[in-house]
């Protein structure tokens, strides 16, 4: 009888231990899942792949391209190279809603493009984007149009001198 109760014993004390050693290895799952809050999604979104590392910037009037370690702007300009990359990889925006762009449509004019290449990658990032009074419409790396509050000199060097938009 004895020797029963004391199997039983340990046999409980085996099924507690192993249960314990399941909760420990599942502890840091548990904790991350239930008792840590998830940081905030940001609302501001990356024009440019934050992943990804810039080759180089293409438009129709000039191109910045990143060689031996430095950045080449084809175009003379009053904004540095380095500088005017900078504007671009760091470049965030607020993200427009489907409705919030339906009922902008209307207004926008045709499109402008510029292409994002990154090392490593084979295509470009097409960013189309449309200049509104107020503010600047782009298609972000996410497929995602955000919109961003910057002067045009911000983010374009000037070409000539004899006509700006």
């Amino acid at each position: 009888m004895q020797s029963t109760s004391r199997r039983r014993r340990w046999n409980n004390l085996l099924i507690l231990g192993v249960v314990a050693f399941m909760l420990l290895l599942n502890l840091p799952t548990l904790i991350k899942n239930y008792l840590i809050d998830a940081p905030p999604e940001s609302e501001h979104s990356y024009l440019l792949d934050p992943s990804q590392q810039l080759k180089s910037l293409y438009s129709s009037k000039w191109s910045l391209t990143y060689q031996q370690q430095n950045w080449i702007l084809s175009t003379p300009s009053s904004i540095e190279p380095k500088d005017l990359a900078q504007r671009w990889i760091s470049l965030v925006g607020t993200e427009i809603s489907d409705e919030q762009y339906q009922s902008l449509k209307a207004n926008l004019s045709s499109p402008s493009s510029i292409e994002a290449w990154y090392l490593d990658q084979e295509e470009p990032q097409r960013i189309t984007f449309y200049q509104l009074p107020q503010f600047w419409l782009l298609k972000n790396w996410q497929d995602k149009w955000i919109a961003v509050t910057v002067d045009k000199s911000y983010l374009f060097p000037e070409v000539s001198s004899s006509h700006s938009n």
